[in-house]
């Protein structure tokens, strides 16, 4: 018994898990309640900022991210992840919040993902894209910054 756990715990190491979750592994998570570059904006409990390497990779997936920097990911972990829908309609509801109003929402899929944009404009004419991906594993939100 104890060679079969030790056999499927090697084999999860070397690659038993899918590319998606390769890339989350590549980052640090830290817990976050409210976004670094606006603390109005606060966040689920629930929330992990994630930082590293992969973060680069998971801001190359961002379709439309011209003329927006400063990304941020964060990503959902326990009974969040499991949440999803509800936990996303928080993340939003917070930006409106902060004085942040929708303008502009589109969501398609690339392959097991589901992405959407949400784009936000405040009054004073700072805007900032939301990017949600929902992978069948996980849950992932980018913020990017108007620059």
């Amino acid at each position: 018994m104890k060679r079969l756990i030790v056999f499927v715990f090697v084999a999860v190491l070397t690659g038993g898990l899918p590319a998606a979750a390769q890339t989350l592994v590549e980052v640090q998570l830290v817990t976050a309640t409210a976004l670094k570059l606006d603390s109005q904006i606060r966040l689920p409990s629930g929330s992990y900022r994630a930082v590293g390497q992969g973060v680069e990779r998971l801001v190359a997936k961002v379709r439309g991210l011209e003329g927006y920097g400063r990304w941020e990911a964060y990503t959902a972990k326990g009974i969040a992840r499991n949440l999803r829908n509800a936990y996303v309609h928080q993340v939003a509801n917070a930006f409106a919040v902060a004085g942040y109003l929708l303008s502009e929402q589109k969501s398609f899929q690339a392959g097991q993902e589901r992405h959407t944009r949400y784009l936000f404009e405040s009054m004073d004419g700072k805007r900032a894209l939301l990017y949600v991906i929902e992978a069948p594993d996980a849950l992932v939100w980018l913020v990017g910054w108007s620059n």
